[in-house]
Formats: structure tokens, sequence, C-alpha cells
């Protein structure tokens, strides 16, 4: 596929998100575009069947069921529906590898995957409060004590919001570290306590870009 024709693909698909955003529910897009249906990065790179191999992979690794995975962000959709850091009424909805493609001395974009799984959610809090003596002696940078304890409330552990010097498991760092060598980019591995909560904070997030685009 040429630039061009990935180009015209990408704004049609964006078109379509669009305008589902304006008239579904928040929930059905959300499990319509995040939860169903293929993922940009495996379809247009690789193939349906990479995508299999990719989730079969973590499941094993990491002792899940393969629909407890879901690729999300720019990886699963094709552009970000990220707001812009200056201004959070911003959605600029860049695509896929939007940086490196203006200049291949950026980063690619990078693969973000969400794991719903109670039992991992619970093993690494225990692990977190072990490590961090009851949570009393903790190393974050700037305010990622703050954020990490928001988001474990909104019942997902992110990655890039744990401890300095705290290292996940090695299962899933192990697996982590594979799969970005395999596919030449980072992989970003977040934890979910439960779909509510994958589906609430997407959902609430889809409201809000919902109300942008109205505005």
């Amino acid at each position: 596929m040429n630039i061009d024709e990935e180009d015209v693909l990408e704004f049609k698909e964006l078109t379509d998100f669009k305008a589902d955003c304006m008239v579904l529910k928040e929930d059905v897009v959300v499990q319509k575009f995040l939860v169903d249906g293929a993922s940009y990065f495996f379809q247009f790179y690789f193939d349906e069947n990479e995508e299999f191999k990719f989730k079969k992979s973590l499941a094993e690794s990491l002792g899940v069921h393969i629909r407890d995975i879901a690729i999300v962000g720019s990886g699963k959709l094709g552009f970000s529906i990220k707001p812009d850091k200056d201004n959070n009424r911003l959605y600029q909805f860049k695509g896929f590898d939007h940086d490196f493609g203006k200049d291949p001395i950026e980063k690619k974009s990078d693969l973000d995957v969400a794991i719903v799984s109670s039992k991992l959610f619970d093993e690494q809090l225990v692990s977190l409060y072990d490590h961090t003596d009851s949570y009393m002696n903790t190393v974050f940078s700037g305010s990622a004590k703050n954020q990490f304890s928001k988001y474990v409330l909104k019942g997902w552990i992110r990655p890039d919001m744990l401890p300095d010097d705290y290292v996940i498991s090695p299962s899933i760092k192990k697996v982590q570290l594979e799969l970005c060598e395999e596919y030449g980019r980072d992989v970003n591995i977040g934890i979910y306590k439960s779909w509510y909560y994958f589906e609430n904070y997407h959902r609430n997030n889809v409201q809000t870009l919902s109300l942008n685009l109205i505005a």
C-alpha cells in the first residue's frame, strides 16, 4: 500500500469514527471501535493472523485468556484520540506513525495493549504494596504518585506511572521486551481490573471527545 492510499483510508476511518461519535452512545462506540474489530497496525502492516499470534503470545506468557487482551490507541484505530498536551479541548487525531512519517528521526508510534485481568491486577497491587512497604516508602517522578493513585482507583495500573525503582513482574517484562524487538517499536502493557473499568475509562474519553466535536 502506498502512502497516498494509506492516507485516504485513514481519513475514511477517522470520518466514520467521528460520525459514529455524533450519533451512537459512548459505550457502543467503545465496543465497536476499541473492543471489537481488527487493529490498524496489524491489518495494514501485517495481517489478521499476525494479530492473533501477537495476542496468543501475550496470553500464553501472562496466563490470561486471549479475549482478555485489547489493542488500544492509534495502533488500534489508525489515529490517536488523545487530546493535545497543552490544550485538552483540542483533538488533532494524528495518524499512526504520523511523526515518524514526517521525519524518520522521530520515534515510531507505540503499540498500546490492555490486559483485562482481575488476577494480574491484584497480583501487581500486592507486589507494589510489599515493594513500597505498605505505600510508605515510594520513589515516584514528579506528580506520578498522585497520578498512580488516581488511575488505580480507575481500575488501571499504568506502566508509565509506577514507582521509579519498581520492576514489573518478570513474565510481563520478558514478553514486553520480546515484542518490542520483534515489531521494532515500544509495546506498552497496561492492566485493567475488569472490562467494567476498561469500558468506563474509554467511554468517558469518547464522551469528552464527542462534546468537542459538537462545539
